[in-house]
């Protein structure tokens, strides 16, 4: 069954209110203030139900200019608007603007009401209408209905309620994916006996009593503990519904207004954000590049630089692509429309779209990022998918993060990214992280200049040793997750970019040639490590025959490379084949006994102290055995 959120638009004073009470017979203005006053400051909420079964929220929002910012926290994530407009004044500023507003956060739907009828003059309400009609001309309001009524005498009301739950019974369904969860929060207060509550339209997935949950951008893990919805206690609440929800592990002071609920992981705070801006046709403003705006998107309001792309003033009617740099974290979803306010004076002035929640930062004439935002805005789920990849390659963003920013599901997305490994536009680097081929093609460029310049310096060596050639790969390519350093290597040499050795990585031409007194020294070498049994001589005296120490030195380290060698530590190495015996023997004894002493190894190998102890201290480090107070265990 759908959840239907409606929200009141319009002038102050102009009844929104009184209309929301005859609907429903709940009085929206909850603060004492309101009531004394007559005029609502904050949001307020109502419901009612279809007769078969929809349930509507209704978000009565101020009307008085002073107030646009608390109308704008409620107004986002609403499914229909009732745009009020009093019989007696016709269109105002507010009626203006609260219509702008709701244009520019993508609204679709809406029934224009004109209230107090009952105090104006018969035939005045028609004239009314015309005004109205003018007002709405180009916008979604241009064909929707119009319905007048009184809320003193309750006419046309029960026909405005039956339209209302006409309207819902079209709303389409929302995304009720658990891993969607989101809840922009309008309010935050304490219930004495039960701790911390928020408020808000749950625009996304669905929440249950006992989740775990966040919040954003502060990041704070908390846990539900009791959920209502229009005042009744539920086990779970779903998209489109008006939700409290009681939190557990958080205080009244850590959150507020403008932060978002919702799924653990599932969103990141984000300083910049690139973005469809768009200027009203009316507005009497331009947007210079570098100004400074007021900023608005769910409950969220803070203060943001616009840097435009490909032009350095906006102009009112006219859009572009743009970066917003906030002053404050946010948290956003690609698709996400938002409201921008001159900074002074305070007015509305247009608004857009998020096309890149998580931006880096970008130079106003970097025309690659207007491209890619242009398939961001335009493209299909599979152009969107694969732009997306290619964006967060460098950042190895999984799969599940990216189906969040697309609304899709965790299915839906890797359904497509198949399509794109096969198109080989993609590349699947682990289960959950896929990266684009112009990035593993740049990867690709990076390994091959690495060992082109390697073997260049270093001919007698059979390649660049792998942690050296991992760390230079990173530095070049500037990887700063170096979790996913194993498995670029991997594509690279499963790729053929780049061939593997025992210890070491190379071109995948190269070969190392040696002379045949080189290889008569390697023989000789191997013979004397080999001769030297668990006592790893000095790299001195190894080399001491050689005339030239520097190739000794070389031709030792190809010979580690080719795996003929091992390194203890520092330039104390030991025959490979010595090694791998001398294991087995400290395993032997570790199987036998539980534990082995270094004097028991001393004894094994019929070695000085120094000499096993070199042994112990590599098997520490490779993570055979560990130390456990006087003995070794496994590790």
């Amino acid at each position: 069954m759908n959840n239907v959120i409606v929200g009141t638009a319009g002038h102050v004073d102009h009844g929104k209110t009184s209309l929301i009470k005859a609907l429903t017979g709940i009085n929206a203005d909850r603060l004492k203030e309101e009531q004394k006053r007559g005029i609502t400051i904050e949001l307020g909420f109502a419901d009612m139900r279809t007769p078969d079964g929809v349930d509507i929220g209704i978000i009565d929002v101020p009307g008085h200019e002073k107030f646009i910012k608390n109308m704008l926290a409620g107004i986002g994530g609403i499914d229909m608007v009732l745009l009020v407009v009093a019989a007696d004044e016709g269109v105002m500023p507010q009626t203006v603007e609260h219509l702008d507003i709701m244009s520019l956060l993508n609204i679709k739907k809406g029934i224009i009401v004109i209230t107090k009828t009952d105090i104006v003059e018969p035939g005045f309400v028609e004239l009314v209408e015309e005004d109205i009609r003018e007002a709405v001309k180009g916008t979604f309001l241009e064909e929707a209905p119009v319905r007048a009524v009184s809320a003193v005498k309750g006419e046309g009301i029960d026909e405005l309620r039956q339209l209302i739950y006409d309207y819902a019974k079209e709303t389409g369904s929302r995304n009720n994916n658990p891993a969607l969860l989101r809840i922009p929060i309008d309010r935050v207060f304490t219930i004495s006996g039960f701790g911390t509550v928020i408020t808000g339209t749950l625009t996304e997935g669905m929440i249950k009593t006992g989740q775990d949950i966040m919040i954003y951008p502060q990041g704070i893990s908390a846990k539900v503990r009791n959920l209502q919805v229009h005042g009744q206690m539920v086990d779970a609440a779903y998209a489109g519904q008006r939700t409290a929800v009681n939190l557990q592990n958080v205080k009244k002071e850590e959150i507020s207004r403008g932060n978002v609920l919702a799924a653990c992981e599932s969103l990141e705070p984000s300083l910049m954000a690139d973005v469809k801006l768009c200027l009203l046709a009316d507005s009497k403003r331009v947007v210079k590049n570098g100004a400074r705006l007021h900023f608005y998107y769910g409950s969220e309001e803070t203060l943001c630089k616009a840097v435009l792309f490909e032009t350095q003033q906006l102009e009112p009617g006219k859009s572009c692509y743009a970066q917003l740099r906030f002053e404050n974290a946010v948290v956003l979803k690609q698709g996400d429309p938002f409201v921008v306010r001159y900074y002074s004076p305070l007015e509305t002035i247009g608004g857009g779209v998020v096309l890149n929640p998580n931006a880096p930062k970008h130079k106003s004439t970097d025309n690659e990022t207007a491209a890619a935002l242009k398939v961001r805005e335009n493209g299909d789920d599979i152009g969107r998918l694969e732009q997306l990849i290619k964006d967060g390659s460098a950042s190895f963003v999984p799969l599940s993060s990216i189906a969040g920013q697309l609304g899709l599901t965790d299915a839906e997305v890797q359904e497509h990214a198949k399509k794109l490994l096969f198109a080989g536009k993609a590349v699947k680097l682990t289960d959950t992280i896929f990266v684009h081929s112009v990035y593993t093609n740049m990867l690709a460029g990076c390994a091959a200049k690495l060992l082109r310049e390697y073997h260049a310096k270093n001919p007698l060596l059979a390649g660049m040793f792998k942690e050296e050639f991992k760390n230079k790969l990173a530095g070049l390519a500037k990887i700063k997750n170096t979790k996913c350093l194993e498995a670029i290597i991997r594509f690279l040499a499963d790729t053929g970019a780049v061939k593997m050795g025992v210890n070491s990585v190379s071109a995948p031409d190269f070969k190392v040639v040696y002379s045949k007194s080189q290889l008569k020294a390697m023989e000789k070498l191997k013979q004397y490590y080999a001769d030297c049994g668990c006592e790893a001589p000095e790299l001195d005296d190894a080399i001491r025959d050689f005339t030239n120490k520097q190739e000794g030195r070389h031709l030792l380290l190809a010979m580690e490379a080719e795996g003929i060698l091992t390194r203890l530590s520092g330039n104390s190495y030991i025959s490979t084949d010595v090694l791998a015996k001398i294991i087995e023997t400290i395993k032997s004894g570790l199987a036998e006994n539980g534990s082995i002493t270094l004097a028991e190894v001393r004894d094994k190998l019929g070695t000085s102290r120094k000499y096993a102890l070199q042994i112990l201290e590599y098997c520490d480090r490779i993570k055979l055995t560990r130390l456990d107070g006087e003995s070794r265990v496994l590790y």
